[in-house]
């Protein structure tokens, strides 16, 4: 039995939905109000004992299984709620090599020092008489006693060796306070002494919590640099990292939308005027694992911009440099191109609101937070926001303008995925700029240029990511609540004969996207490991570099390893030409989309019954749309069939006779 069917098999998924959903016993199932948005007259959010899945039949449509359920009411991914999971089911996970577990050891001893490191300049901020010149800081700038203790914010002493001194007598030597980022070496002289000196401290945690390194804002007039953060270690990795977002998860779902801004004090600002859906991106450029995280609880992001970081015509001639700040790490870079392939990749939506000349978040909220709201309502989509910037000044009558303006939006355009929204963009641009759209369609892309090293903030390179929906996919979890452990059987054996076969799933894909059909995608799969493993599939195989299957497997942890082997242990091939395989797996994805639209038309048809009789007429109104919905889905995916089903013939056919 791997880990997560032990995990399964000890917990029962309508326990741990109780802990935080009020469920009521309806027929075989239970049901409540979800918890995932607005709900409070009929509940529409179900779970199913006999498959131990849920399905929200509102406006959030999604569902899953118990991972599922935990990543996205704590935002977790696939490996944070194994563990948490497995320490409520009291399954071991020390299945880990040696060497794993030698580097959680240090990693949690590195974690209990940054901790104690919090406290300990905490207490000086409030106590240290050293301190009275950061008190006047925080008081200038209004931060509370109540945000100064929520993000623990602290002060280190102007002094070489304090901080040495302080943690090497509470058992932590100089290898200990060096790996945690607290000393700096100078290798040449040989000398250590505290990184961090006369400045205000800023804790930063990860997504759970955990501090893991910190931002230093000096309070020296003359000292730099302005901002001095941690450096890289084990735990801190600044282009993985979001400032407050642990503060900010729950209101980032409840409100369906991140705000990201530049700086910590933003983010506090922020906070405190009630605003508590604001994260900062350290820093860096916004990196596709900065937007991973936070993809987890909401798929709308707003970038609100200094006016001096992107806004200004001479940063965006390139649409990728750097504001120049006192302090080299904290470069901010507006990469536009980047934005719309994450916006792509991630299906999600990117907007860009411009701030004031002269202001920052944290300056409009003090002085006016109902100004705040306002702004962010008036945010751009990336493109947009592109074509508003370069065309605002520009002379209508200088051809030589007008395609240089053209030379850098194009791409961006050309990288939009969804047709309908590239169309709106080359219609929108060629009014900008008064040209006829044909000519813009034949604008050449200029040469692409690397950046440059030093902004590289990944220490390895990342595989993209699986290629999107195509349109007029359905949602990825509108295709959950199922009860047919044989349609569980089929995504089961899909997964086998791509790992056996992953060049066929190449066909398969491009066959669903002739029949107007979604290509796979993780919504596909009901249980959470195995969405987990087709992401790391579907980045496989369309980087194209793969031999054999040990390729996908060094990209993976346990349990997904034990996942591969049970699926590698099924049934063999059904053909061994890939075209007709494509065809027979192509017929199995359309048999189990079915089963699942034709599950939830059985059950809408049943809370239409519910809401009629409980007086409730938006939900009513809302299931009968759903249920006209999963109609007209249900059709297409007939048609699919068919027309796959009479192409398999013929090919079959055709095999026999020698033609094929």
């Amino acid at each position: 039995m791997s880990v997560t069917e032990e995990i399964k098999s000890r917990l029962d998924i309508v326990d741990v939905v109780s802990e935080t959903v009020n469920l009521r016993k309806s027929g075989r199932s239970y049901a409540g109000f979800c918890p995932f948005h607005s709900n409070t007259r009929t509940p529409a959010f179900y779970v199913f004992p006999e498959t131990q899945t849920w399905h929200c039949f509102g406006a959030c449509a999604e569902g899953g299984d118990l991972f599922s359920y935990v990543m996205k009411r704590e935002g977790l991914d696939f490996k944070e709620a194994l563990r948490v999971l497995a320490q409520k089911a009291g399954v071991s996970l020390d299945e880990a090599a040696p060497s794993d577990k030698a580097q959680k050891a240090v990693e949690d001893r590195l974690g209990d020092l940054l901790r104690a490191a919090a406290e300990y300049f905490h207490q000086l901020l409030l106590h240290a008489p050293q301190a009275e010149v950061a008190r006047q800081y925080v008081a200038k700038r209004q931060l509370s006693s109540e945000t100064l203790a929520y993000f623990q914010i602290g002060f280190a002493l102007d002094s070489w060796d304090q901080c040495r001194t302080h943690f090497n007598a509470q058992g932590y030597d100089d290898h200990d306070l060096l790996d945690a980022g607290l000393l700096t070496e100078n290798p040449d002289k040989g000398t250590r002494y505290d990184r961090f000196r006369n400045r205000l401290m800023i804790p930063i945690r990860d997504g759970n919590g955990r501090i893991v390194g910190f931002g230093a804002r000096t309070l020296d007039p003359d000292g730099q640099p302005k901002y001095l953060n941690s450096p890289q270690t084990r735990l801190f990795d600044k282009s993985n990292l979001l400032f407050g977002l642990d503060a900010a998860k729950r209101s980032i779902r409840e409100a369906r939308q991140a705000v990201i801004v530049e700086g910590y004090m933003d983010v506090m600002q922020a906070w405190q005027a009630g605003f508590r859906n604001v994260v900062a991106q350290m820093g860096t450029a916004l990196t596709q694992e900065q937007l991973g995280q936070l993809k987890r609880l909401t798929k709308q992001f707003v970038l609100a911009l200094d006016a001096d970081a992107a806004g200004a015509k001479a940063t965006m001639r390139s649409l990728q440099v750097a504001r120049e700040t006192l302090d080299r790490e904290l470069d901010v870079r507006f990469d536009a191109q980047n934005l719309v392939r994450y916006e792509g990749r991630l299906q999600a939506d990117i907007r860009i609101v411009t701030l004031p000349e002269g202001n920052d978040p944290d300056k409009i909220i003090r002085e006016d937070p109902t100004q705040w709201p306002k702004l962010l309502a008036k945010a751009r989509p990336v493109v947009e926001y592109v074509i508003a910037v370069l065309t605002q000044d520009l002379d209508m009558g200088d051809a030589k303008g007008k395609t240089a303006v053209a030379q850098q939006i194009v791409p961006l355009i050309e990288d939009i995925q969804d047709p309908v929204e590239r169309d709106h963009y080359w219609q929108r641009l060629a009014q900008a700029l008064r040209v006829d759209e044909r000519a813009l369609r034949q604008v050449r892309r200029p040469e692409r240029q690397r950046p440059p090293a030093e902004h590289s903030n990944t220490r390895k390179s990342v595989p993209p990511p699986p290629e999107p929906p195509a349109e007029g996919e359905l949602p990825e979890t509108a295709v959950l609540g199922i009860r047919s452990t044989t349609t569980q059987k089929k995504e089961a054996f899909f997964l086998s004969q791509g790992l056996h076969h992953p060049r066929a799933l190449t066909h398969v894909n491009q066959l669903l996207h002739q029949a107007n059909q979604p290509v796979v995608g993780t919504g596909d799969f009901t249980a959470t490991e195995d969405r987990a493993l087709w992401q790391h599939m579907s980045q496989w195989i369309h980087r194209g570099s793969f031999v054999t299957v040990q390729d996908l497997c060094d990209s993976l942890d346990l349990p997904l390893l034990d996942r591969v082997q049970y699926l590698q242990s099924l049934a063999p091939t059904l053909d061994a030409n890939l075209d007709r395989l494509a065809d027979q797996l192509v017929l199995a994805v359309l048999d189990w989309r079915i089963e699942k639209v034709r599950q939830l038309r059985t059950d809408l048809q049943r809370f239409v019954a519910d809401a009629k009789l409980q007086g409730d007429p938006d939900s009513y109104q809302e299931y009968l749309a759903r249920l006209q919905e999963l109609s007209v889905t249900k059709k297409r995916l007939d048609q699919a069939k068919n027309g796959m089903s009479a192409t398999s013939r013929r090919r079959a056919e055709d095999a026999a006779l020698g033609r094929y």
